[in-house]
């Protein structure tokens, strides 16, 4: 009875330190977003930095106005912020002691920002931001400091192997991050439904649709690669969502029709996908990829994107023909010598260049991933 109970204890405290490694880094990725979209488009002066100094506190952090979405964005944008704070607070510290050091951190954090911002020509520091992101800040840790005795409440996933693959990892990464880029958000609901004309317009291209066809079969092998079959229909619904917002939601982004009609496509060329065996699947997705990134090359989407969007969607795809190709029991020489020829003359010697980085890049991931570490499922 006694070595059960100390298991229990042993169980629950290796439970208890992998939630707050989780929320650790999610804390991380929320403070990466907030201080870029706090200094986009990153257009520097130091010495209005100075100029607000010889200025007084006055000068520093004025109380001016502040346009409603703009309030709604800061109060929300540090919602995470205090909540995460509350949850990661001592395990010795009690509830309202974790509130209270949120509530000052977010503050702080809000406050530091706000005076940084004096260091870039477009933003204007504002008292009445401060107050809107200590009020997030402050319901966010209500919540935290409730549940900091809780596990994780998102659970975790169910990985496939022990070390994940990285090249998998890269390619949703990659995938997101063209549904984002510039990753400045839209702040009103005017803008988010402006994301949305193409889809309002009923525009469509056949092309387009083949290629988002291809793009989200890409991402369903990753997801196969990256956790076990029980939880694979969960995750990839959930990456392609996901996707469908992050282009309501950034600057510069627009849900298509296109998008849509190749995401209904995929869903059960997925699942018909999952049926036959891994290296069987990555031929016909291969194939499929390979047929819509040459038609896209050769017949360019009318679709204005910019070239960041432009560069990312060539990298997603080329690095996916080239993890697919090799799945499948190719030559990562050959393909690469192969597709970057194919694509150095349909999209010039740049991205030839981008194939060939490509190649050394899932190579990489090979080596890494094949390195000895037990697996959790086999296949």
């Amino acid at each position: 009875m006694h070595h059960a109970m100390l298991g229990a204890v042993s169980y629950d405290a290796f439970h208890r330190d992998h939630s707050r490694r989780r929320a650790a880094w999610l804390l991380v990725l929320t403070l990466v977003l907030i201080f870029y979209a706090s200094f986009f488009p990153f257009r520097f002066d130091p010495a209005r930095l100075a100029a607000a100094l010889h200025g007084g506190f006055a000068d520093l952090l004025p109380w001016g106005y502040s346009a409603r979405a703009d309030r709604a964005g800061n109060l929300l944008s540090y919602l995470p912020v205090g909540a995460l704070l509350a949850y990661l607070a001592p395990p010795r510290w009690r509830a309202p002691a974790a509130f209270a050091g949120a509530i000052a951190l977010a503050a702080a954090l809000s406050c530091t920002v706000e005076l940084l911002q004096h260091m870039t020509r477009s933003r204007v520091p504002n008292l009445v931001d401060v107050a809107m992101n200590t009020t997030g800040g402050a319901a966010g840790a209500l919540a935290g400091a409730l549940l900091r005795r809780r596990r994780w409440p998102l659970g975790s996933i169910a990985l496939r192997h022990a070390r994940p693959e990285p090249i998998a990892l890269v390619l949703v990464a990659l995938w997101l991050a063209m549904h984002a880029v510039p990753f400045m958000p839209r702040l009103n609901q005017g803008h988010a439904w402006a994301g949305m004309q193409p889809l309002r317009d009923l525009d469509y291209d056949g092309i387009a649709i083949f290629a988002y066809f291809a793009g989200y079969l890409v991402v369903a092998s990753a997801v196969r690669r990256l956790v076990v079959p029980a939880s694979f229909a969960r995750n990839f619904l959930g990456a392609s969502v996901l996707s469908l917002l992050l282009r309501v939601a950034f600057v510069g982004q627009w849900l298509t029709l296109d998008e849509c009609l190749g995401l209904m496509l995929a869903l059960p060329a997925a699942a018909g996908l999952r049926g036959i065996t891994r290296a069987r699947a990555f031929r016909i997705t291969f194939a499929i990829v390979v047929l819509a990134f040459a038609l896209e090359l050769a017949f360019p989407p009318a679709q204005p994107w910019s070239e960041a969007v432009t560069f990312l969607t060539r990298a997603f795809m080329i690095v996916g023909a080239l993890w697919l190709a090799t799945g499948a029991g190719a030559s990562l020489l050959v393909s690469t010598l192969v597709l970057a020829t194919g694509v150095a003359l349909l999209a010039g010697p740049t991205a030839g260049l981008l194939a060939v980085v490509a190649g050394f890049l899932v190579h990489a991931g090979r080596v890494l991933h094949h390195s000895p570490v037990p697996r959790v499922v086999d296949r």
